[in-house]
């Protein structure tokens, strides 16, 4: 994702945050993009990253999340956790996050 001017630094896993707990058996890899939390997701298959989104969304029904964006491509689901205003148009890097996703080769 570097190519496209989005910087992802290491992160850190974050203990009780519903957004770097395992779904569906899978550990998410855990960065910051702009000092804020970026964690992505790597199913085996597609179905797989269905059954995860569903396990989260069945995850967090009941709580009050802060602001975040998902991106899907194939098998992976990434979370951006902006924080911005939930009323706002406009999440910082969605763009170029889309556009480093959408030029992933399909393989």
């Amino acid at each position: 994702m570097q190519n496209h001017t989005i910087e992802l630094t290491e992160g850190t896993s974050v203990k009780g945050t519903v957004f770097t707990s395992k779904l569906k058996g899978v550990k998410p890899q855990v960065y910051e993009l702009n000092e804020k939390l970026f964690v992505i997701y790597e199913f085996d298959t597609p179905e797989e990253r269905e059954k995860g989104e569903k396990e989260f969304a069945t995850k967090t029904a009941s709580m009050n999340v802060v602001s975040y964006k998902s991106f899907i491509k194939r098998n992976i689901l990434i979370f951006y956790v902006h924080g911005e205003d939930l009323n706002s148009n406009q999440v910082p890097f969605e763009k170029e996050i889309q556009e480093a996703l959408d030029s992933l080769i399909e393989g």
